[in-house]
């Protein structure tokens, strides 16, 4: 069958999974593991945490790569398309692999198994087909909720990588920070971690084979500390550390200068406190908010503390349930509402959901 590759790269061919949940069914991608031959061969290094995930991924990936070394790297969530969520050697994964890729693994799925794959499980194969396929020298993982029935940990790895904590996914994760890392790393036994100095006050961590890295850097930028981390893994991994130019899309990325326009995915209290400590310079008394169901509880606090004098809400695309705004903010319903509050004259930024940003950006790519 020849595969139009354009409408590939307008669609996703994963769509028919429905929204990425996790299903918590380890056993489930172990077996499609071993059955479908995916062992890694080569190091692995799997990366969780609630905040910072995926930019110490791509930060790592970059290093690896300076110094003359293949790598593969997943992360989540992507963008614009999903072959995003896989970088073989920097580059995203041809979507005609990609759909390669997804096919054997309906093909699997027909054969051996009472259910689909959730779309984060997929896409997870799909990259160890690609790793095996290409055999790079490092193989990078972002956890999803993270612990030990994320579909991550059906694989064994080399050297565990711990970002910060905060305040998410209680539902599955527990009810504090406490309680959230001790799921995060509930399985963790004598694999070598490397975390943030932050992590220290922890005591949980105190049984566990634990490097923690200091934060070096006199004037941070907006991501110094997961540059900081990844600088530390790669010391430890014995690669040379060079200047990091990698940016991370829907990381506070700024699409306009004048007036100022910043995009960033922070929905959790920690992350949204942290953004707030690095954007007040800048004084934008403007928002555009969206957020997943009952995320707005916890952050309503963290919001406040912007002191925004204008906010406006939208609801995230599909298939995600948005929460409900406040009373007196502006609930803004079509994409040209969206476009004419965020474009207006005066300084903005928008964030809420990672899939907020991800909407954003392809409603802007459409407008130019």
């Amino acid at each position: 069958m020849k595969v139009d590759l354009n409408s590939l790269n307008n669609s996703d061919p994963l769509s028919h999974r429905g929204e990425p949940t996790a299903l918590f069914d380890l056993s489930f991608v172990k077996n499609a593991v071993v059955d479908l031959k995916l062992k890694p061969e080569n190091k692995v290094i799997l990366v969780r945490g609630t905040n910072g995930k995926t930019s110490t991924c791509f930060f790592l990936d970059s290093i690896i790569r300076r110094n003359k070394l293949s790598s593969i790297c997943f992360t989540s969530p992507h963008m614009h398309t999903p072959n995003e969520r896989i970088l073989l050697n920097g580059v995203n994964l041809a979507m005609k692999d990609f759909f390669h890729y997804e096919k054997k693994i309906s093909r699997y799925e027909k054969r051996k198994c009472k259910r689909k794959f959730t779309y984060f499980e997929a896409v997870f194969l799909i990259c160890l087909f690609a790793n095996i396929k290409n055999k790079p020298d490092y193989l990078i993982l972002e956890a999803g909720l993270g612990g030990p029935k994320d579909a991550t940990a059906a694989v064994s790895f080399d050297l565990l990588v711990l970002t910060s904590i905060g305040l998410d996914h209680q539902l599955f994760l527990g009810e504090t920070k406490e309680q959230i890392l001790m799921s995060k790393m509930s399985d963790i036994q004598d694999v070598e971690t490397i975390t943030l100095i932050e992590n220290k006050k922890y005591a949980y961590l105190n049984s566990k084979n634990i490097r923690y890295i200091e934060n070096y850097h006199s004037d941070p930028d907006f991501l110094s500390k997961n540059k900081n981390l990844a600088e530390g893994v790669a010391r430890h991994l014995g690669l040379e550390v060079k200047k990091i130019n990698t940016t991370v899309s829907g990381r506070f990325q700024i699409l306009r200068k004048k007036p100022l326009l910043v995009l960033d995915g922070a929905h959790n209290p920690e992350g949204l406190r942290y953004l707030h400590k690095y954007i007040k310079k800048f004084e934008i008394k403007k928002a555009l908010i969206g957020m997943r169901n009952g995320k707005l509880k916890d952050c309503r606090c963290a919001i406040d503390e912007f002191g925004f004098e204008k906010i406006a809400w939208c609801n995230l695309p599909k298939p995600w349930q948005s929460d409900v705004p406040l009373g007196h903010w502006s609930h803004l319903k079509t994409d040209s509402e969206i476009l004419e509050w965020i474009l207006a004259d005066e300084d903005c930024i928008v964030f809420g959901s990672l899939y907020l940003a991800s909407k954003i950006l392809k409603m802007l790519k459409v407008k130019n």
